[in-house]
C-alpha cells in the first residue's frame, strides 16, 4: 500500500491524516472487534480475516483519494498519537452521491470524537471539495451512529437498501452562503 495525497485535518482532539502503511496492523486490530463491526455490511468479519480485509478497505481509500482528489482519513487521537479510527468521504457504490463514513475502535466511543471527526469531514466537502450534498447510511439499528449524523447536521430522509441491505438513509445539502 502507498500512501495517499498528504491533505490533512486538525480538531480540538484529533487528527485526519492520509493512511500509511504502518498503519495496517492498528487497523485491523479494530476490525478485529465484532462490536465495532456488527453494523458494516458485511460484518462482524472473522478475526482471521480482518487483516486482509483492512488491507482491501485501505487500498480501496488510497483509490479513492487518487481517482477523486478526496476521501477516508485515518483518524488519530492527539492525546495517545494512536490510530482509533477513520472518517472521511466515499462516492457510494454505483452511486453519484458522495457518502459519510465513520468507525472508530471501542475504546474511543462515547466521547463525541466521530462527531467531531464527522463534522469536520463535511466542512471540507462541502468548503474544500466544493460538494453540494453528503448522505449518511446506517443500519436501522445503529442508534449510536444515526445520532452521530445527526449531530453533526444531517437528517433522515428514508429508509433505503445500500450494500445489499436495509438501512437508514440521511443527508445534508451544502449550506447557502
Amino acid at each position: 500500500m502507498s500512501t495517499a495525497p498528504t491533505t490533512q485535518i486538525e480538531t480540538d482532539r484529533l487528527l485526519l491524516r492520509s493512511f500509511r502503511p504502518d498503519d495496517l496492523d492498528a487497523h485491523a486490530e479494530i476490525l478485529r472487534d465484532p462490536l465495532v463491526t456488527r453494523y458494516l455490511p458485511r460484518g462482524p468479519f472473522l478475526p482471521q480475516a480482518a487483516r486482509a480485509i483492512s488491507e482491501r478497505i485501505l487500498n480501496h481509500f488510497l483509490e479513492h483519494w487518487q481517482r477523486h482528489g478526496f476521501g477516508a482519513w485515518g483518524l488519530v487521537d492527539k492525546a495517545s498519537q494512536q490510530l482509533i479510527g477513520q472518517c472521511g468521504l466515499n462516492y457510494l457504490p454505483d452511486s453519484p452521491e458522495v457518502e459519510l463514513l465513520y468507525l472508530l475502535a471501542q475504546a474511543s466511543w462515547g466521547r463525541g470524537l466521530a462527531t467531531e471527526a464527522a463534522r469536520a469531514s463535511l466542512s471540507y466537502g462541502f468548503e474544500t471539495v466544493g460538494l453540494k450534498r453528503i448522505v449518511g447510511i446506517t443500519m436501522p439499528d445503529n442508534i449510536a451512529s444515526q445520532r452521530v449524523l445527526e449531530k453533526a447536521g444531517l437528517r433522515y430522509e428514508k429508509d433505503a437498501i445500500f450494500y445489499g441491505v436495509h438501512a437508514k438513509y440521511f443527508a445534508l445539502n451544502r449550506p447557502s452562503v
